[in-house]
């Protein structure tokens, strides 16, 4: 019937599940594909996620898996192409991007020996100052 197109943009490191179904006619009849060597590829020049696609009882094929930490312009991209059926091939073009600045976390974890050099560096700074405003120089003139 056709593919609607997909207009959804991912954010980077975001749990994915991409599924086709694919079938073959059989006596006449549409039944479900049994393959289990079909892939995906999540492309963007080079493929950065390949994977076998696992069936199901009605032919839909599905993996899931993790956007990795690129973000960029994509494919999923099913090329199959095997002796005795029609070479299947299907893009589906989407969006990567990374996080928003308001969509990381508040605190990061591995920052913190950061945050206490800063702090450390505050506790100097104060101890400094209230040092210098409570010495007192003498200076005599002869």
């Amino acid at each position: 019937a056709g593919e609607a197109p997909s207009d959804m943009a991912y954010r980077i490191t975001d749990e994915v599940e991409y599924s086709i179904v694919i079938e073959e006619m059989r006596n006449g009849n549409w039944e479900a594909f049994k393959g289990s060597d079909v892939q995906l590829d999540f492309v963007r020049i080079d493929p950065f996620v390949r994977t076998f696609l696992a069936p199901d009882a009605e032919g839909v094929f599905k993996v899931g898996f993790k956007v990795p930490d690129v973000y960029g312009v994509f494919q999923f991209k099913v090329d199959y192409n095997r002796v005795g059926f029609t070479h299947l091939y299907s893009t589906t073009q989407v969006s990567v991007r990374p996080f928003h600045h308001t969509e990381y976390e508040r605190f990061i974890p591995s920052a913190y020996p950061y945050y206490a050099s800063a702090f450390s560096m505050l506790g100097d700074y104060s101890y400094s100052a209230s040092y210098s405003s409570t010495t007192r120089i003498h200076l005599q003139m002869h």
